[in-house]
């Protein structure tokens, strides 16, 4: 970069937060590859995700959405990890979802619990972001030449995702079960989290079978949001850190938007250094949105956007969350919970610190908005 470019995006020399992101990465990565995530042995749902475990280890329930996350995770550590022991998870991983698919011609359930059937009311619909992630995961994983080509699996999939096309406008989710409504929740109600999923479907449309109306139906849902990307009310931090990650791969044209978006967030910093859960100061924090956050941030930098954060604000968010993961090698899901596995969260976190630290090292291997779990 030249001497006349802005102070903010410049790297900064090395610092000992960047050694402890690495290492607390490897930590976390080896966790995800040979810890408790992945259900393995006879069980039912072998090479299914878990979301939680509880506090002895054991896995809760597993689901489409995660299992996405995990295989497109796979594929980005390729270059930090065994070829040969991704390639096993990514396989397993595929086979869960060709049985969890192919089930008497039905959707998946949303969670799936590997003991006592727990009430959940997101089992009485379908999402599209679900199966988005595992589309996208699927995807992922194939072009990065870690699972073999599924093209029966890719063509049930989008037969699935196209049922959310409705009036060539997105669903975000469908009932399938119950009669009543589904609760107003962000996740049942729409809204621009969505572009994270349409981005990521719309990514298949350079396959020759992908299905025109879902093409055209994710370019709309992504449309509709690129004017205001950067004022869109922030609510949930959660969500809205979702369509950051997606409009950074639709549009990286507007990474500016996407800038002031992120600081709008920023600012909501609290005094232990963590992040809300909704904007309107209620104290209550995720730790997955302080790992989005800085997700965010290091690919605003790679792509040297006006407005991006600067490395010690990045520095700032990479030390709070190695504070919430301490010396244990998994992620909870908030200080509430401090023994219970949050597998989502896991990922999130070995990401961001991977790429943060990669950043501040100078590692060749660069982040992507495409690599994004």
């Amino acid at each position: 970069m030249s001497v006349d470019e802005p102070e903010t995006l410049r790297l900064a020399p090395a610092s000992p937060i960047a050694f402890a992101a690495d290492a607390a990465a490897a930590r976390l990565r080896e966790w995800l590859l040979t810890g408790p995530a992945q259900i393995r042995g006879s069980d039912a749902e072998a090479g299914g995700v878990a979301g939680v475990l509880d506090v002895d280890g054991k896995p809760r329930y597993v689901y489409a959405e995660i299992t996405g996350y995990y295989l497109g995770w796979l594929a980005d550590i390729t270059a930090v990890a065994p070829l040969a022991r991704i390639r096993e998870r990514a396989r397993l991983a595929v086979a869960w979802s060709q049985r969890a698919l192919g089930r008497e011609g039905q959707l998946p359930q949303t969670r799936i619990y590997l003991d006592a059937t727990e009430p959940d009311w997101r089992n009485d619909a379908v999402f599209f972001f679900d199966l988005a992630m595992l589309l996208h995961g699927i995807e992922a994983a194939t072009a990065a030449g870690i699972v073999a080509e599924p093209a029966t699996l890719r063509g049930v999939l989008h037969a699935h995702l196209l049922t959310f096309v409705s009036a060539g406008q997105l669903r975000c989710a469908i009932q399938v079960r119950g009669t009543a409504a589904l609760p107003p929740r962000w996740s049942t109600g729409g809204g621009a989290f969505l572009v994270k999923a349409s981005s990521r479907v719309a990514l298949g449309a350079r396959h020759p079978a992908f299905p025109d109306a879902l093409a055209l139906a994710c370019a709309r849902d992504i449309d509709q949001w690129v004017a205001g990307a950067g004022d869109i009310d922030l609510d949930m931090l959660h969500p809205t850190l979702y369509f950051a990650e997606g409009m950074l791969l639709a549009r990286p044209d507007r990474a500016d938007a996407v800038a002031k978006l992120l600081q709008r967030s920023l600012v909501l910093t609290q005094a232990d250094g963590s992040l809300p859960e909704t904007a309107d100061g209620t104290p209550r924090t995720r730790n997955d949105i302080l790992a989005q956050a800085l997700r965010v941030g290091v690919l605003l930098r790679e792509l040297e956007t006006s407005g991006a954060p600067s490395v010690e604000a990045l520095d700032r968010l990479a030390s709070t969350l190695l504070e919430r993961i301490g010396e244990r090698s998994f992620l909870t899901f908030n200080t509430e919970a401090p023994a219970q596995a949050n597998v989502w969260c896991t990922m999130f976190a070995e990401q961001a610190l991977r790429w943060h630290a990669g950043m501040r090292l100078g590692h060749a291997r660069r982040p992507s908005a495409a690599a994004l779990v």
